[in-house]
């Protein structure tokens, strides 16, 4: 866990949230087995990548203040969460928190599914720092909340998914707590549940509890929260009021105004528009890895390379796990490069499914996940 201080000094007069210089970096392996290792090795060619997934990030928020953390897919939004929950620990700089901190970042973690709902009630509620007598206390209140009834003494693992997170979310919320990490959990359960959830989140900032939101809902995070920080690439691009915030993060849509689609990427997208939906902006001028452009749009990215072939240069890939390491890869102007085909191959059977860019392939196996595989140089004889 961060360090968490409990001084005499009342707790609304410092702050309850503080990430000083943090940065965590991940190193992407580009060989699996020993095989490619050791070949890979003799060849001179890239063993593995590091990638910043926050980056000298430098943050305060008050006590009492509810705080959205927002930014795309793989902007490095879930790791400051995990790094402020104690997860997992920064490679340079630190965190602190003040108080009794509680989580909703993966609801239905620490549950075991072989106990009763009423014994993982007290499990999940010790995890959480509660005393017995606290769970105590307040079992019956988590118990109508959550809408479990007579099920309460079955064993866990014969819940449906929907009846774990109900469970999970009314512990956590109905912990002693000071400080409320929340990460996209507010969606468990029916509409009048859901519903319930958002009134009870309400509730706990009207007692003055410190709340950090993760939410991809913008008027999810304007009902909940008063301050907006919008993170690229791990860093803070801004901060401040959180209609701003949504504004800031929100594509640009000026009325009576549609951005064009021109050139080269045009011909890609007339081939099949509802693949890849309305643009999100215009076309960006790319300098690295030989020039090229770039063009967002609602379902996915168009990229096309001044290097290539005119016949092979342009492709797009829409909204996927692959794009969003993409992304955190540097699109075109990283280490993949640009699109370069198609993809290819199948996840059936065990098979893989593939996608060949600029400077390399990544191939996607059920068995390894996603992986990126640098194309090889055959040195000169």
């Amino acid at each position: 866990m961060p360090r968490t201080s409990n001084s005499q000094t009342s707790l609304a007069e410092k702050p309850a949230i503080v990430f000083s210089n943090v940065t965590k970096s991940f190193t992407l392996k580009h060989n699996e087995s020993f095989k490619e290792f050791f070949i890979a090795f003799f060849k001179r060619e890239k063993l593995s990548s590091e990638f910043k997934a926050v980056d000298d990030l430098t943050l305060q928020v008050p006590a009492g203040q509810s705080v959205a953390l927002m930014g795309r897919n793989g902007s490095g939004k879930s790791t400051t969460l995990k790094l402020l929950s104690g997860v997992m620990l920064p490679d340079s700089g630190w965190v602190r928190t003040r108080g009794r901190i509680a989580g909703l970042i993966e609801v239905t973690a620490g549950f075991n599914p072989n106990l009763t709902g009423r014994d993982n009630v007290f499990l999940n509620a010790a995890i959480l720092g509660m005393t017995k007598k606290e769970t105590e206390q307040r079992f019956q209140d988590i118990l109508d909340f959550s809408e479990i009834g007579e099920f309460i003494d079955t064993e866990v693992k014969h819940y449906s998914s929907g009846m774990r997170a109900r469970l999970a979310f009314a512990v956590a919320v109905h912990t002693e707590l000071d400080v409320l990490l929340v990460d996209e959990v507010l969606s468990v359960g029916d509409a009048a549940f859901r519903k319930k959830c958002a009134e009870r989140m309400q509730e706990l900032r009207a007692q003055g509890k410190t709340m950090f939101v993760v939410s991809h809902s913008s008027s999810q995070v304007k009902e909940l929260c008063e301050r907006g920080v919008v993170l690229d690439k791990g860093r803070v691009v801004f901060d401040g009021p959180i209609n701003e915030a949504v504004k800031f993060i929100t594509p640009p849509v000026v009325k009576g105004h549609k951005f064009e689609i021109v050139g080269p990427i045009r011909e890609f997208y007339d081939r099949n528009p509802s693949a890849y939906g309305k643009p999100l902006g215009p076309e960006t001028i790319i300098s690295e890895n030989g020039g090229g452009l770039m063009q967002e749009f609602s379902k996915g990215i168009i990229t096309h390379s001044f290097a290539a072939d005119p016949s092979n240069a342009t492709f797009g890939q829409g909204k996927s796990m692959l794009l969003t390491a993409y992304r955190q890869a540097g699109g075109p102007a990283g280490e993949w490069g640009f699109i370069a085909g198609p993809p290819f191959g199948s996840l059936k059977d065990d098979g893989a499914r593939s996608r060949a860019f600029q400077f390399g392939v990544v191939e996607v196996t059920i068995k390894n996940g996603l992986r990126f595989i640098p194309n090889v140089i055959t040195p000169a004889i």
